[in-house]
């Protein structure tokens, strides 16, 4: 069996060619089975097609064209050993690993535009997703769940260059977006692995206390006080870490900035510097600019900080990590409670899908447990479930309509019809060039879409840029 390998510096995903597939598409949309978020890829840019015990590659109208071994083509057979460039992304034509013949491309429930399940019919058994890539520089901390989503596989990129460097590293992000892992997993692949791993929570420290927790403090300072080391010392060998660096003492800055520079501390009471080896990442989920101009950080100490700027999406712009994510924290959330759960409904499901998760990763780590939790052993996952603040989030989407139904009367056709519409103009953004797929999103066949555009108004044939096919 073949697959292909997307290169990260040597190595990168592998996607297995399993012989009960008949074709594998690939570009930068996320709908593709083999997802390319390079610059210089078509949203669909290529299909691989099984022909006979071979497998046959085919550009699909693709802006910059398909090369293979470097050659443009329109249509090819491949073998083990050829390359494929499309973009700035090469594939590798390589033999699966022995242990790949259980694996499949990735498969995500159908989202509508809004993010629900097309199809809320019936329940997914729970179980884990088999990782399809890996990144040989990378190693995550137990429990973590690898988002698969372009937003994520641009983010693991970063942190698979950066792995044997020793460049401060910036994380920015919204609270619960996982900044901490990402940090452990620079820290992991690093080779300071061996070395200690200190995690500072910026606002939990004290201000009077802040000198002497970061500096660490003499013998006999002060009365009943015991030498001891501060975080800058205790990270010795390894990878320090400050977790929301905006709440960083204002007064303590301008010393930290030298620490940083120079490598060396004096702990309080003490006039004889230590030298010290520490690689730095720091972590916020305020835009540092803003925080400098408001006074709360040094622009000087910024610089120092931020040698590359990594910044961590949310939840909400990468839905498509949600059902992996989720599957894994139901599984180690279930052993832990030894409570055997096997089913989650659709319906479920198509609500998660639609929420926006403020608290981002964390808070759909809570929900997770929280279900857990409440549901008995052999329990299907249903809406029942739900905290009632998800559920009001939920129904709140037809919240206006009702409020203006409550005022006086509604025309019913036209809230239907506004409705329908936009849903319609959202299904053919993101199928663009293909009117069969359009019309899939919405549960439609390609007549039936059109006859609906016909009579919503948008327009009497096909939009520009979309065909039958």
């Amino acid at each position: 069996m073949l697959a292909l390998v997307v290169d990260l510096a040597g190595k990168a995903m592998v996607y297995p060619l399993r012989e009960d597939v008949l074709e594998v598409r690939a570009g930068s949309l996320p709908e593709n089975a083999i997802c390319l978020p390079f610059k210089g890829v078509s949203r669909r840019h290529f299909v691989l097609c099984r022909s006979g015990k071979g497998w046959i590659l085919r550009d699909l109208g693709s802006t910059n064209g398909v090369l293979l071994n470097g050659e443009r083509v329109q249509e090819a057979p491949i073998r083990e050993g050829d390359r494929i460039q499309a973009g700035a992304a090469l594939l590798r034509v390589r033999a699966a690993p022995r242990d790949a013949s259980h694996l499949s491309l990735p498969q995500t429930p159908p989202l509508t535009p809004d993010g629900y399940c097309t199809d809320e019919v019936g329940n997914l058994r729970i179980q884990e997703e088999a990782s399809l890539f890996a990144f040989p520089r990378l190693v995550f901390p137990e429990g973590m769940v690898v988002g698969r989503s372009p937003a994520m596989f641009e983010v693991y990129q970063k942190l698979d260059a950066l792995a044997r460097a020793e460049v401060n590293v910036l994380l920015e992000g919204e609270t619960g977006t996982g900044k901490e892992l990402l940090a452990r997993t620079l820290h992991l692949s690093s080779s300071r692995a061996m070395g200690p791993f200190v995690a500072v929570n910026c606002p939990a420290v004290p201000s009077e206390l802040a000198e002497a927790e970061f500096f660490g403090i003499g013998d006999r300072v002060a009365t009943g006080v015991a030498k001891r080391k501060g975080f800058l010392a205790q990270a010795d060998g390894g990878t320090l870490f400050l977790d929301e660096v905006g709440a960083f003492p204002a007064a303590l800055q301008a010393k930290v900035l030298r620490v940083i520079e120079e490598k060396t501390v004096i702990p309080v009471g003490e006039s004889a510097a230590e030298r010290l080896d520490f690689r730095l990442i720091a972590a916020t989920n305020l835009d540092p600019r803003e925080l400098i101009r408001r006074g709360q950080l040094r622009e000087d100490l910024f610089h120092r900080l931020a040698g590359v700027e990594i910044l961590v999406p949310p939840l909400r712009k990468r839905k498509e990590d949600l059902l992996p994510c989720l599957m894994a924290m139901l599984q180690r959330f279930s052993r832990e409670e030894g409570k055997p759960l096997e089913w989650i409904s659709k319906h479920l499901l198509a609500r998660l899908a639609g929420y926006e998760y403020p608290g981002n990763v964390r808070e759909l780590a809570n929900l997770a447990r929280s279900m857990v939790a409440l549901a008995h052993p052999g329990e299907m996952l249903d809406v029942h479930l739900l905290p009632e603040k998800m559920a009001r989030a939920a129904d709140e989407r037809g919240a206006s309509s009702e409020a203006r139904l409550e005022e006086g009367p509604i025309r019913l056709r036209e809230e239907l019809d506004g409705l329908a519409r936009r849903l319609v103009t959202r299904a053919l953004e993101l199928s663009p060039d293909n009117m069969a797929a359009a019309a899939r999103r919405l549960g439609l066949t390609p007549f039936g879409l059109r006859k609906m555009m016909k009579r919503l108004g948008s327009t009497s044939g096909n939009p520009p840029g979309v065909d039958g096919g």
